[in-house]
Order: C-alpha cells, then structure tokens, then sequence
C-alpha cells in the first residue's frame, strides 16, 4: 500500500484546505457553487450505478473526483459562514454598549487589551448587539482589577480594524478577522463602569483562575523579573510579562519554542508519560488504559495553562496521537494526526491561517518522518552520547519541517539552533522539574525556599545562556521567502522525501524542478531590486517616513527613525535592500527639499512657510505633508504649486479632508496614504 492509501484522511484534508484557501483568495458566483455542487452529485451518483466490477475498476476515478468536489465545497462553504457568524453589527455606531470580557485581560505598554462579546446596545432602548470586538482600556487602577466575565457599560464607537498600509507590514485586520473579531476601540479612563459579573459555570474561567493562582504561587517566592516572565511562560503559558528585548533574545537564538506552549510543550509531555507507562504495552486492554490516562494528564495540563487555542490544538492533536499507538501502527499516526487536522479545520476553518497551528503541524509530522532517517546516521554507545543525539536529530528533524514557516513569517534563521537546543531543552526541562516540585511543596516551611532558590538560579542560567548565544558573531541570517518560494520549498521537501523512498525519477525530477523554481524566484526579487527606483511616503502613527529607493541603496527620512524601523524592517528584507541610511543633508536632499531622479519633492515637517508670500512660487512636482502639521493651504499654495499633494497618516482625518478639498478646487492631484495606503512612485531610468 502507498502513501495516500494508508492515509485516507489525507485525501480528505487536502480539498477542504483547498477550499478554505479558495473562499480567501476568489469569490464564486452562486449559480456555479451549485453547479460544482451537482457535478460532484452526478459523479458520486455514476460511480455508484456502474454495477460491473471490471468497470467499477476503470471508473474508480468518478468517486474520488466527486467526493473531492464536494469536500472543496464544504471548506469554502464552512469559510462562508463562520465569516458571517463573526460579523460584527454596529460599526461605526456612536453609542452605550454592554459588552463581557471573554478573556483575562493582557497588559499593554499604555493600556489593556480586553477582547469582550458584545451583548446589546443603547439606542433609545436596549437592543441586542452581536460580535466580538478588541477594547483598549486606558492604563488606570480600575482597568487593572478587571476579569474574565465582568461585564461592562461602555461609551464608545467600535471601528472595523486597520488594515495593512504599508507594503509587506503585517495585517492586523485580517488576523483580527480569523480570529472572529470584527471591531476595535479604545476606552478612555471615566467612559466605561463595570456592571456585574457572569457567574455562570465557565470552564475557561476556572482555568483562568487556577492558571492565576499558580502564578501567585510563583511571586509568592519572590520569583520576579525576566525569571518570572520566562517561568510563566514556559510552564504554564504566560507571557504578558516577557519584555521585548527578552522575546527578540529568544527568538534570535531559535529558542522561542521555548516559551510558547504549545505542541512541543505538549509533546514532551506526551513523550515523558508515554515512556513512563512504558510497561503498559502488553495487550491490547493495557494499551487502552494507557493511552486514557496520557489523554486525561494531557488535558489537565491544559487547564492549568489556561485552555489557550493553541494548547487546545496540541492537546487534541497528541490525543488522536496516543489513541493512534493503541493500534502500534505507524501509519496510523499519520492518518491520525490528519484527522485531528480535519475535524479541527471543520470545527473552526480559519485554523489554516494560524501560525502556530502550522508550525505544530509542520513540525510534529517533520519530526516523525525525518528523525528515524537521521537517527540511523549514527549509532551512539553509551547513553550520554545517545541523549546528545537525539536531541540532535530531533532538532534538525523539526528544523525541516518548519524552516519555510519561519523564513517567510520571521525572516530569520537562527545560526546556532543546535547549540541552542542542546542547552536549553535540559535547562528547560530542568525549570519545569523544578517547576513542579515547588508547586507540589510550596505548603512545606524551608524545603519549598530551596527549591524555588534553585528554581530562581535555573532561570537565571537559562537566560543567560540565551542572551550569551545571541551575542554570538553571525547568530542570525535574515533570509526572507515569499508565498511563492514557501509552496516550492515544501514541494521540493515533500518530493524528494518521496523519492528517498521509492527510488522513483518522478519525485526526483519534481524536487529538482520546485529547487531550481525557488531559485528563480529569488533571482526575479534580485532582479527587480536591482532595476528598481522607488519612492515611498509610509503610514506612520503620527510620524512622517519618506524612503528613497535607488536599485538595492536605502536612503530614509523619518521624524522617528525607531518607528520607521518596525514599519519597514520587513520590507527591506524581503525586497533585499541594504541596511538604510538615515538622510539629513546630502547634495540632493536639503532641509526636507528634494530632487530624486529628476522628481522635486517638498517634505512638509514644520510651518516655516506659515504667513509668507512670494512673487514666484515654488514648482515642485509631489509636496508631502505631514508630522501631524495643520498648514493652512490656501496661503500654502500660494508659495507652492505642486502637481501632487500627498498627505501622510499623521495628519487628522477632518484636516485630510479639508486638504483633498482645497486640492480639488484647484485641480491639484491628491493622495491620502490614510485612506489608500503607502504611496509608491515606480521611478523609470
């Protein structure tokens, strides 16, 4: 039997994905919805009427084609309507709204992020209201002692959420979006008042609660600091307090697996319970038992984190796993762990877009399938050697199948994954040792001090290794991949997987083919970088950033240059430009004046044209305004006369307004980057 034979539910994955991508990225017109929807009938229909087994052989076809129709359907069907159950139905209405918080809420640099159901609205009598929305409360005592389920009166008006307007920046909307969530706002201090509580059972605000008494556990120790930020996150999957230089510590290194709970968390969990139970394998009734047991001990680790998604995920997925192995088949736990991914998929369609559900994915099956043929390179002898080697070949297994994940969603590779993973998976494993014996004796006087003394002194070392290793020369690359090398990079891994196996010219030459693609397209980005002269005014908060693109050469202006950063880090990276270099005066940029490849272009930061006329005004060709400037245009286009007036995002929307009016009465071409996104002038030579 061949791969897809053993693995049935993998015939039935691959459809529904392929409509849950189809309703994302093409609309179907009805009457062709119904039309694939009787063509897949027509086929079932067919196969089954042909009676003759020669025939029923020859015409085998018609059965799968049809149930592939039909499942593509269901994925594009089920899109639809959890979109339409997430609509939220007061947008860009003024008024008093009763909303309860469905989550703890997360502590922000200024405020607190709160994601609340909307229960009714206020519009001369209380009317019901329905979605799910992101509240930003304004940092204040009484938003800091909010809880799961307080319900709250709050005057407001809830907005659909920003979308991307910057190239290649990260779409918060469309993340909102499959997550359920159709608005945003932010709360003010003194515009909100806490009602009462939801005192209904809910089994996620129990877990809240435990998951929160343990963490007192922890600071009852005196456990604080990057110790408790990393303590919380990598037992039970707390990172509210993890500083950003910390993250990016972690990240840098390829250890922040580490401090995500999820399937690898998970996993250890299901390894460590599974070889503890080892003995239980004798027959079938003892294989059973211990495969409820693994479950329950599972689960309960789940509660204890909070019953987050993504711990959900892992939870159910090693779940199917461990019901898998009653049946000692590998091949089972293949078509296991796709079901689990099916029925997930079915559950919640917009699972497919979630990062985490495709690096535990991606790197539970690379684990199963690479590290056996990385493991019998080497055979250790004595069983130092054989725990060095497999944390080496399960790192480098797991490194396969999530690296296209990571290059195109982080655009870096960590240098020194392995020697990461050789420190800190014991560290680790030895913090969540610890861990446990502290929680399980924080009741016994001067035993429990010591164990949370050597618990602090853990924490430390892991950290310290971290940071260390990110000092390292060469610690990251940043190789960026886009949509289109990602596929090619997996279809290349997939085939020549297949073709180690079967030996076949096929699998080779598709392999080969998806390399030399990946290549190609990388040469096209090379390409265009170096053929390419831009200008781009991005869309900072209440900065301006104007870049200046000439071939790979990065020259940026920008009132906060940080900022610019973030926005634009990505950008860079994938387009493959040089490092930027900051402009203040050059021989083609004075004072904000510019002349960039035959182009003038004003950059508009402060009023010094405020109250002063000319005899003869300026000519230029795109005058920028921005840095949150209230010039009053009428007298500005008196000193000025542009082709194009570009407004940045850090202007008010009303003064944006006023500006796009003034352009038209004078017949000035206009660009509002708030409204249409990052300008981008295409310069040819």
């Amino acid at each position: 039997m061949n791969f897809l034979q053993r693995t049935p539910f993998f015939r039935l994955l691959l459809p529904l994905m392929v409509g849950i991508v189809l309703y994302q990225y093409a609309e179907l017109f009805h009457w062709s919805l119904r039309a694939l929807f009787g063509l897949s009938l027509i086929l079932v229909l067919l196969s089954l009427a042909i009676r003759v087994p020669k025939r029923q052989f020859q015409f085998r076809w018609l059965f799968g084609c049809g149930i592939f129709l039909f499942l593509l359907l269901m994925g594009y069907g089920l899109s639809a309507l959890h979109e339409k159950a997430d609509v939220f139905t007061h947008l860009h209405t003024k008024g008093i709204y009763r909303v309860e918080l469905s989550s703890a809420p997360i502590e922000k640099a200024n405020s607190y992020l709160c994601r609340v159901d909307v229960l009714t609205f206020f519009d001369s009598s209380w009317k019901p209201a329905r979605g799910q929305a992101v509240l930003y409360d304004q940092k204040d005592k009484d938003a800091a002692k909010l809880l799961f389920g307080d319900r709250l009166l709050v005057g407001t008006e809830f907005m659909p959420p920003e979308k991307s307007l910057n190239p290649d920046a990260f779409d918060y909307a469309a993340y909102l979006k499959r997550q359920g969530i159709g608005a945003t706002s932010y709360i003010p201090s003194g515009t909100w008042q806490v009602t009462d509580r939801n005192t209904s059972f809910s089994i996620r605000r129990e877990a809240d609660r435990c998951r929160n008494y343990l963490l007192d556990v922890y600071r009852k120790f005196n456990i604080c600091g990057d110790e408790f930020a990393v303590l919380a996150a990598l037992t039970l999957g707390y990172t509210d307090d993890l500083q950003p230089d910390l993250r990016a510590s972690y990240s840098t290194t390829g250890a922040m697996h580490i401090l995500s709970v999820s399937g690898m968390h998970v996993g250890v969990i299901y390894v460590v319970m599974a070889f503890m139970l080892g003995f239980l394998n004798k027959s079938q009734r003892q294989r059973i038992f211990k495969a409820l047991f693994i479950m329950a001990f599972l689960w309960m680790y789940a509660f204890v984190t909070g019953l987050s998604p993504a711990v959900i995920r892992a939870t159910l997925m090693f779940s199917f796993v461990a019901l898998a192995t009653c049946f000692e088949r590998k091949s089972q736990i293949y078509n296991t762990i796709f079901m689990s991914m099916f029925l997930m998929l079915l559950y919640n369609p917009n699972f497919l877009f979630d990062v985490g559900f495709q690096l535990s994915y991606s790197a539970v099956l690379s684990i199963l399938f690479f590290q056996p043929i990385v493991d019998k390179i080497y055979k250790p002898t004595n069983k130092l050697s054989h725990f060095v080697w497999e944390i080496f070949s399960v790192s480098i297994a797991a490194q396969l199948g999530t690296t296209p994940f990571t290059l195109y969603y982080f655009q870096q590779f960590p240098n020194y994954f392995l020697l990461t993973n050789f420190i800190a998976i014991p560290l680790s494993s030895l913090v969540i040792y610890l861990a446990i014996a502290l929680l399980s004796v924080s009741f016994i006087p001067y035993f429990s001090v010591a164990v949370a003394f050597a618990l602090k002194w853990s924490l430390w070392l892991l950290n310290f290794v971290i940071v260390t290793i990110q000092n390292l020369p060469h610690s990251v690359s940043h190789i960026s991949f886009d949509i289109k090398q990602t596929i090619v990079i997996f279809l290349a891994i997939f085939c020549l997987s297949g073709y180690y196996f079967t030996k076949r010219f096929t699998p080779l030459f598709v392999g080969l083919l998806s390399v030399l693609m990946a290549c190609i397209f990388s040469l096209q980005v090379n390409y265009h970088t170096l053929t390419s002269k831009r200008m781009i005014v991005y869309a900072g908060r209440k900065n301006t950033h104007v870049n200046f693109i000439d071939r790979n050469k990065n020259y940026v202006y920008s009132t906060d240059s940080a900022e610019m950063e973030r926005i634009a880090k990505t950008f860079w990276q994938n387009q493959k430009l040089e490092r930027p270099e900051f402009i203040q005066n050059t021989n083609w940029f004075q004072d904000g004046f510019a002349y960039y490849e035959g182009s003038r272009i004003l950059i508009l930061t402060e009023e010094f044209l405020a109250r002063k006329i000319t005899s003869f005004p300026l000519e230029v060709d795109y005058l920028i305004i921005g840095n949150r400037l209230k010039p009053k245009m009428e007298q500005l286009l008196d000193c000025i006369h542009p082709r194009k007036v570009i407004v940045d995002k850090s202007i008010s929307n009303w003064y944006t307004e006023s500006i796009k009016q003034t352009c038209k009465n004078r017949q000035i071409a206009f660009y509002s980057v708030a409204e249409q996104g990052a300008y981008v002038l295409n310069i040819k030579d």
